[in-house]
């Protein structure tokens, strides 16, 4: 999927993730926001477009339970619905990528990513029709129990 028309935005408490993001992201997409600070999302959604948002889950060590980037991730799908996020973590487990995703996340990346499969999962998440605010519930088939 070509991505050039696409803006995202990736928030991260680790510079080093960031400047990995931005190098990542910069040949493939219009724009790339990179910010630290969890507390700017509300203004910059305001002021920019993003049509995706990677979003870390834990930014105040020494605490990983999640809950700070599900909080954020609650505070984007209010203010913008439709725009995608994809959660980004070191300390990932099943229960925290099921919550994220009954949360509205697109999708759910560990840490260390392999670039491949970020890009596909950010391409996937853009897609027309997909990422979960695009996502109609399915239809039953008649003659099908649900």
């Amino acid at each position: 999927m070509n991505l050039r028309s696409y803006s995202i935005l990736a928030l991260d408490d680790d510079p080093d993730i960031l400047t990995a993001v931005r190098l990542l992201l910069k040949p493939h997409v219009k724009q790339v926001v990179i910010e630290k600070r969890p507390e700017s999302l509300p203004a910059l959604l305001a002021a920019h477009d993003f049509d995706l948002v990677l979003l870390d889950m834990n930014y105040r060590s020494p605490i990983h339970t999640g809950n700070e980037g599900l909080f954020w991730l609650r505070k984007v799908k209010e203010l913008r619905p439709k725009v995608a996020v994809i959660m980004i973590t070191a300390y990932g487990d099943i229960d925290l990528a099921v919550r994220s995703l009954k949360d509205g996340a697109a999708d759910f990346v560990v840490k260390p990513w392999e670039n491949d499969k970020l890009l596909a999962a950010i391409g996937e998440a853009l897609r027309p029709g997909e990422g979960s605010a695009r996502k109609a519930a399915p239809k039953p088939v008649a003659g099908t129990e649900i």
